[in-house]
């Protein structure tokens, strides 16, 4: 079996180690690609191809891992290369991954078909990470957890991943916000400690160490997480009828906040 990814980031380089503990064949391109993104997929030990067409049409299973803002794009390019499961990993709206769908069932339907989004909940790199599963076919991908990967499915409708996805995100990627927001303030005031000393007695003994984690994941990738909170609001829209609310201040905030981080 031959797994391909197109883009080379965190998610693939995780995923990748993963597959490759467990014998199967990882490939993917570094064309065109940054020198961060070249250097780390030279030194994950998967087969480099010349090109992600090439990717596309060897691969087995091809799994995008890309922003938010290219995965329609990649889809249309790439996925329709593949003979296989295409499965979509970025953190996209419930609307986006309908796009997705509708491209590929209007070439054909074993192409819709064989597309799968998935949800990844959880940071990548922990044990208690899941790889949520939805799409017609997606039972096909249980195999997955044979080789190393969390995998469940959660509905045979394309966009059930997309939905808990865009759910939890909503209240993850808020309290983020709010963190580094109050963190930065008390960083100001020469106050850091004290303010993980009295969140601790009420968030737990943890608290300092999950916060720190969030402050610093947001400060490496605030403009993903950007892209993110677009997509979150265009799954809103889709779904609100109240005017009220259909404000989704607390969103638009949230998403002005990663957007103004330096």
């Amino acid at each position: 079996m031959k797994i391909g990814f197109i883009g080379f980031g965190e998610v693939a380089s995780t995923i990748s180690k993963k597959l490759l503990d467990n014998n199967v064949d990882v490939l993917s391109s570094i064309n065109g690609r940054s020198d961060k993104t070249k250097k780390l997929a030279k030194s994950s030990g998967i087969d480099l191809v010349n090109s992600f067409e090439d990717v596309a049409l060897s691969s087995d299973i091809l799994i995008s891992t890309v922003s938010p803002f290219e995965a329609l794009e990649i889809s249309k390019k790439y996925g329709i290369l593949t003979n296989g499961i295409f499965l979509d990993l970025n953190n996209i709206s419930p609307k986006t991954t309908l796009e997705i769908f509708d491209f590929f069932k209007g070439i054909n339907e074993k192409k819709s078909s064989n597309f799968i989004k998935g949800s990844i909940i959880g940071k990548i790199s922990s044990k208690n990470q899941i790889i949520y599963l939805s799409g017609e076919n997606s039972n096909d991908l249980i195999l997955l957890k044979d080789y190393g990967l969390n995998i469940k499915v959660i509905g045979s409708n394309i966009t059930d991943a997309s939905y808990i996805k865009m759910i939890r995100s909503i209240y993850s990627k808020s309290l983020t916000a709010v963190t580094y927001e109050a963190f930065k303030i008390s960083e100001s005031l020469n106050m850091e400690d004290e303010f993980f000393e009295v969140l601790s007695i009420t968030e737990g003994k943890d608290f300092e160490i999950q916060a720190r984690s969030r402050i610093k994941s947001l400060k490496n990738s605030h403009e993903r997480k950007y892209e993110e909170m677009i997509e979150i609001l265009k799954f809103l829209e889709s779904i609100q009828s109240s005017n009220d609310f259909r404000a989704n201040n607390m969103i638009k905030a949230t998403k002005n906040k990663f957007k103004d981080i330096k």
